[in-house]
């Protein structure tokens, strides 16, 4: 990638200093990290974010070389077996917690790149994991599901840790059930 085409994709048409440069590429960043913590949890979705970034990443390291000084990172790999529902439920709002923060923290778009990678980990070992544990329920129909509308999984874990899910709840988990089976559709699709 040539300077010229990397400026562009920060939005400059001509030569800018440093300083633009620089702030330039913070504002991406951010609206990377609060665009992914706000909408994307479907694993389909997070590759393209993905793929979108890499073009980021090489513009980024070509305007500042920023690739050879910026510290490693290395988000934490989701591999416990939860004993139970609680724990599964429990696991996931602690990795995903993790990877938030992370992610905040996050200073380069290859530091970012690679945290979008653990969160499509943890939401497919999430969703297998949902699938095992919750398989006596059965899936709501496929035209009640929209792929981003995941269940509240901390409401989810409360109900359980008070007691077993209300109606509405089964309901949810059902929808959730549905919504995992549609996006591991997409996949295979894709």
């Amino acid at each position: 990638m040539e300077r010229g085409e990397a400026l562009q994709l920060f939005g400059f048409r001509a030569e800018a200093n440093p300083e633009e440069i620089e702030t330039s590429i913070e504002q991406k960043l951010f609206e990377l990290k609060n665009d992914v913590i706000q909408k994307y949890v479907v694993p389909v979705l997070l590759n393209k974010k993905i793929n979108q970034i890499q073009d980021l990443m090489v513009a980024e390291y070509v305007l500042t070389g920023k690739r050879s000084s910026t510290p490693e990172i290395n988000p934490p790999v989701w591999n416990e077996n939860p004993a139970n529902r609680i724990d599964l439920l429990e696991q996931y709002e602690k990795q995903i917690s993790t990877l938030k923060l992370i992610l905040m923290d996050s200073i380069t778009f290859q530091q970012a790149h690679k945290i979008l990678q653990s969160f499509i980990l943890t939401q497919e070992y999430y969703m297998v994991l949902f699938r095992i544990m919750f398989n006596e329920f059965a899936e709501a129909l496929p035209e009640e599901v929209n792929t981003r509308e995941m269940i509240n999984t901390g409401k989810l874990l409360q109900a359980l840790k008070s007691g077993e899910p209300d109606n509405k709840l089964t309901w949810e988990i059902e929808r959730e059930i549905a919504r995992i089976e549609k996006i591991q559709n997409l996949k295979a699709v894709g």
